[in-house]
Order: structure tokens, then C-alpha cells, then sequence
């Protein structure tokens, strides 16, 4: 263990941390939330950025279904050690790049030391190579969701108007911020009837999270309901790229032009992500 973590000081000395690395999640799911990751990952590249979206749904992965791929190596070969992080990318549609999911693996916490390592090795390497980084975690209030989410530098909660969203997604910000109390939140209102209603959606969330926890939530934007979302789905396009034009992709390119523009003032302290994450497994210390 302290091998490990000398090589993890060693990493944060020498690292680009050239990625900025965007945690998607949601306190439950059929809120949207692989959807908005693959979509806002096609909005970005088509604005010139290089993007690798993680499936880090370790039990049921599921971005390769909606894009319609099928690949030979994923998230389990680099866990086993057969295959690199960089090695398993796949090229995905729009430019984007993916690391598929596993399924199967209950808890990062019942990974072996090795197993562990190997998925943080392949996070820092991932951090030279993209201009972003968008993890897509498993859905629901969970230590693999958490922790993925606790580790980035931006965490994206995708909630929509319905009132168990609402309060699975607050239920997300405190068991994120028990983990991480400087976490950045951006709210991302899905499936909104217009932007009046995703801002009063959001703005529930911005003040019971300021009134009970004093943390300050972010307003993304919002994503309409929008019928080209779910026959994208059925035909296993994401929508951005077989309806441009929809309300959907015009309002996705709207949260990529924001992504890219805001950046929180407030520093790290130049930990980065891959470093996080190894303090959330208990692999970092802080020697």
C-alpha cells in the first residue's frame, strides 16, 4: 500500500491533468442521464474538443447499447489487467471516444489493491489524451456512483420535474458532499416542458440544498421533452446525431457552449481527478 501511494505522489508531480473531467449522474434512474453523457460528449467534440466518455457502470453497462456498439475489450480486461485503459477505447460516433462498462462488479470496494490500481493508472493516462472527460456512473445513490462522482472536478446531476427525482437527486448532493463537502454541482433538468419549469425545477434543489446544507448548486440548463430522444433510442443513434435540428440537440449544444465557457473559480488545489478517485478507495495518503 505505501508503494502505492509513493507512486500516486509521484503521478500528481508529473501529470498534465489536461482533462477536465465531467462526473454524470443522477439520484435515479429513467432520468436520462447516459443519454445527456453521450449526447454532451457529440456536442463537444462537434466544437472541436477531444472527448472520452467512461462507462463506469460497473454492474450493468449500457452506453454501448445506446450507441449500438459492440465491442471485443472493456472496463473488465482493464480490471483483469489484460488490456490498458488506453487500449480498450473504442471510437464511437461523433467523434467521441468510449471506454465500455463492465457488468457484474457490485462494489469498487470489493476490488483487490492491484484490480484498484489498474483503474486509476488508466484514469491518469486518460487525462493526457482528451480534453474532457465524461464519466457516465451507474444511476441511483450507490458507493460506485459516489465515488466516481465525488472524484471529478464537475459533477452533472440530471433530474426531471417529477417529485422522486427531485428528491433522490438532493439525496445524491449529501451523500456526495459527505464524501467530497467542495464538490461542484451543475443541475441539468431533464425532460423540462421549457426553461421556466427547469428553472423552477432547479431552483428547488439550489435552495433546500443552500438552506439545509449550505452548499451552492448551479444552474446548467435544461434538456425538453422531446420525442426524437426516444426514437434515437429505439434506433440506437443518439440523438444529436440523427436529429440535429431537434429541440433536444439544441438544447444540449446550449449546456456544451456553457460547459465549455464556465469553469469554477474555485481550485482544486491541483489534486485532479485520478487522485480523488484514489482517496475515495483509500489508496492515497496524504504524505
Amino acid at each position: 500500500m505505501a508503494d502505492q501511494a509513493e507512486q500516486l505522489r509521484e503521478y500528481v508531480r508529473g501529470s498534465k491533468q489536461q482533462a477536465r473531467v465531467l462526473a454524470v449522474t443522477s439520484g435515479k434512474g429513467g432520468v436520462g442521464k447516459t443519454g445527456t453523457s453521450v449526447n454532451l460528449a457529440i456536442a463537444l467534440a462537434m466544437r472541436k474538443k477531444e472527448v472520452v466518455v467512461l462507462d463506469a457502470d460497473l454492474g450493468l453497462a449500457n452506453v454501448e447499447v445506446l450507441l449500438g456498439l459492440n465491442s471485443l475489450y472493456n472496463l473488465q480486461h482493464v480490471i483483469h489487467g489484460e488490456r490498458s485503459m488506453l487500449e480498450v477505447l473504442v471510437e464511437g460516433p461523433g467523434g467521441i471516444k468510449i471506454i465500455p462498462g463492465s457488468s457484474g462488479i457490485a462494489k469498487l470496494a470489493d476490488l483487490g489493491p492491484n484490480a484498484r490500481q489498474r483503474i486509476i493508472d488508466g484514469l491518469q493516462g486518460l487525462q493526457e489524451h482528451a480534453d474532457f472527460i465524461i464519466v457516465d456512473t451507474m444511476a441511483g445513490i450507490s458507493q460506485n456512483a459516489a465515488g466516481f462522482a465525488a472524484a471529478a472536478d464537475e459533477i452533472l446531476l440530471v433530474v426531471t420535474p417529477e417529485p422522486s427525482s427531485i428528491v433522490d437527486a438532493y439525496a445524491m448532493i449529501k451523500t456526495i458532499r459527505m464524501m467530497r463537502p467542495d464538490a461542484v454541482f451543475r443541475l441539468i433538468v431533464n425532460m423540462a416542458t421549457n426553461d421556466q419549469q427547469g428553472r423552477a425545477v432547479a431552483g428547488k434543489l439550489i435552495t433546500v440544498s443552500q438552506q439545509y446544507l449550505g452548499h451552492k448548486l448551479h444552474y446548467l440548463g435544461y434538456v425538453p421533452r422531446d420525442p426524437h430522444v426516444s426514437h434515437g433510442v429505439m434506433q440506437a443513434v443518439p440523438f444529436m446525431v440523427k436529429y440535429p435540428a431537434a429541440p433536444a440537440s439544441k438544447a444540449i449544444e446550449t449546456l456544451a457552449d456553457r460547459v465549455i465557457s464556465q469553469r469554477e473559480a474555485a481550485s482544486s488545489g491541483g489534486i485532479g481527478f485520478f487522485r480523488r478517485f484514489a482517496e475515495t478507495l483509500g489508496l492515497a495518503s496524504n504524505g
